[in-house]
This record gives structure tokens, sequence and C-alpha cells, in this order.
């Protein structure tokens, strides 16, 4: 059974869970509402890393790119597996191979990458700091219910995965 909610359509099984992570605020939005918080709260409360600032920048500007870089080429894995990469949809596939080999969240470490990059090209510690909670709502609230769903759905092979590929590295 298929139920629309909006322009987003969710798999139905049974008349009971949705045969997707159940996921409803996507990931990036998760990261940029933690990074923004954090840029204002280093706004009103100014604070400086003490490095010289045209290293930090280009630090920054490494993670940033680094980070979209990942993010491309994981993106570029999902569609040649031919699965989706929302996580508000059914998964068709384990992807194994690129950077997933090395990590079950390669996309989550890229936002982080890319939250980084921010914080030290803006010089913004106040805002480093927002990465904890950040790093806490994709485990506890992304995460756990992506991990649940692909064990749901794909049973020994993703347990299998999981138990050779680290979740971050």
């Amino acid at each position: 059974m298929q139920c629309t909610y909006g322009a987003l359509k969710w798999g139905m099984t049974n008349h009971s869970k949705p045969d997707t992570p159940g996921v409803h605020v996507p990931p990036p939005v998760i990261v940029v509402v933690f990074l923004a918080i954090g840029l204002a709260a280093d706004k009103y409360f100014p604070s400086s890393f003490g490095a010289p600032m045209n290293y930090l920048g280009k630090l920054g500007g490494v993670l940033i790119v680094g980070g979209f870089a990942l993010a491309f080429w994981c993106a570029w894995k999902y569609h040649k597996a031919k699965t989706s990469i929302l996580p508000h949809t059914k998964d068709s596939a384990i992807i194994d191979t690129g950077p997933f080999r090395f990590s079950r969240n390669p996309i989550y470490l890229s936002m982080i990458l890319v939250f980084i990059g921010v914080c030290f090209y803006w010089n913004a510690p106040i805002a480093l700091l927002f990465l904890i909670p950040t790093i806490l709502t994709l485990r506890y609230y992304v995460i756990a219910k992506e991990e649940a769903y692909l064990i749901r759905r794909f049973g020994d092979e993703y347990l299998s995965y999981q138990r050779k590929v680290r979740r971050w590295l």
C-alpha cells in the first residue's frame, strides 16, 4: 500500500511501519540548523581560535571542499547502485564500495567535515561546540533509525556489512 504525504510517497507494508527508515527531518537540515545556532552564538559571544586567520581560513576551505567532494562521491555511488540517497525513501541496495568500504556513514562524515570547515573558515570556536549535539542527533535520531531499517530490510546481508565496516571510520 502506498500512502501519500504532500509530495513524498511513503511505502507501507502490512498497514503498519513504513518501509523506510522513518527519518522525517533531512540530515542536512539538522546539520545546518545546529551550525546556524552555533554561528549565531559565536556572533553574540565573540571568540577566536587564536590561530592566524589565514591558516584557519585555508584549513577551513580544505575541509569544506573535502566534505563536499566526499558527499558527491557518495551520491555518485548511490546513483550507480540505483538506490535513493534520501533517508525517507525505500532502499534497494547496500552500498559497500568506494567510501562505504571504510564507513557506513560517509555522507554524515562529509557533513561533519563541512561543519568543522565552516567553523574554522569563520574562526568560530563557539560554533564548533555545536558539533557535539549535531553528532549526537545524527547518531541517535538518524543513524539508529536507518540501521534498524536496514536490518529489517536486508537482514543478514546488512548485519554482515555492519560487522565488517565501522559506523564512522
